[in-house]
């Protein structure tokens, strides 16, 4: 999709089936995007699509089909949707691929949390096993040993193949999305203030051994979500389905049950604090590109 923000093209009642429709959509190779909110909204990624698209439906809410007469009639050849569909650009995500190229390179290097020593070099702090007794440094340690990349280098550590594919899934859809529409900048003011955040909370609950994407998860999909309910430029990449799904991740986390349906502990805080970093920032990007707007 491209930089700037998608385009609506129409909205229609949650009782009207798109189905056939975004299915002859998609089999014309046009990228579009159906979000559910109080209405149905397609919106589409260019103009030239969103003017295809909406006489198309305006031809389909009539007849219920797309008839070659109207295909030809609207010149829609293979040659013009071939400039419609576009291959993702990587050259325009750089943050996301720095943050999901780092996670997997880190993840192995650990071996998903099974070398300890290698482990040690990435946590928030450095620890010592004796036993069944961890012990581990205070954040003050950090400045004073000049290692202060430990308060961001645990979300780019995973413990098993599940997590950095749920994380990476996520960051790469939504993260993205925020990249490519609001730049590089923005996106790496959500991810550090998120990664900050939670690790400083979660260590503050649980010691030092934690990771993973998951705080930061919270904090652009938050981010999106709060967005598009303040602003006019949305992001169309988070709707309240999702944005439920994710409560009640979070509820269930701090429920226990986890553990013990065998899926392993759940950095419950780093969860919660990057949902509320995600929201906060909002409002701090709100007034800066206010700002930047103005001069």
């Amino acid at each position: 999709m491209q930089d700037s923000a998608m385009i609506m093209v129409f909205k229609a009642e949650l009782k009207v089936d798109l189905s056939s429709f975004t299915e002859h959509l998609w089999k014309l190779k046009i990228r579009h995007r159906v979000v559910f909110e109080d209405m149905q909204i397609l919106v589409v990624e260019d103009e030239r699509s969103a003017a295809v698209v909406m006489q198309l439906y305006n031809h389909w809410q009539v007849r219920g089909e797309f008839p070659q007469a109207i295909l030809e009639e609207l010149q829609v050849t293979e040659t013009q949707l071939s400039k419609v569909k576009k291959s993702i650009d990587i050259r325009k995500i750089p943050l996301v691929v720095i943050l999901l190229g780092l996670s997997l390179l880190f993840s192995m290097v650990i071996e998903f949390g099974e070398n300890t020593e290698a482990l040690k070099y990435f946590t928030i702090t450095d620890f010592q096993i004796f036993g069944n007794q961890v012990n581990y440094f205070d954040l003050a340690h950090n400045f004073e040993t000049f290692e202060v990349w430990r308060f961001i280098s645990p979300i780019f550590i995973h413990f098993n193949i599940p997590h950095i594919v749920f994380n990476s899934l996520w960051v790469w859809l939504v993260g993205s999305a925020i990249e490519k529409r609001q730049g590089t900048l923005t996106l790496l003011l959500v991810v550090v203030v998120a990664a900050l955040a939670s690790n400083i909370g979660q260590y503050y609950v649980s010691g030092p051994i934690f990771g993973g994407l998951s705080g930061v998860v919270y904090a652009v999909i938050c981010y999106a979500w709060l967005w598009d309910k303040l602003q006019k430029d949305k992001l169309f990449v988070v709707s309240n389905g999702l944005m439920g799904f994710m409560l009640v991740w979070l509820a269930f986390g701090y429920t226990g049950l986890s553990s013990q349906l065998g899926m392993g502990n759940i950095a419950n805080t780093a969860h919660l604090v990057g949902l509320i970093s995600g929201l906060l920032m909002v409002p701090v990007m709100i007034i800066i590109k206010s700002r930047t707007a103005r001069g």
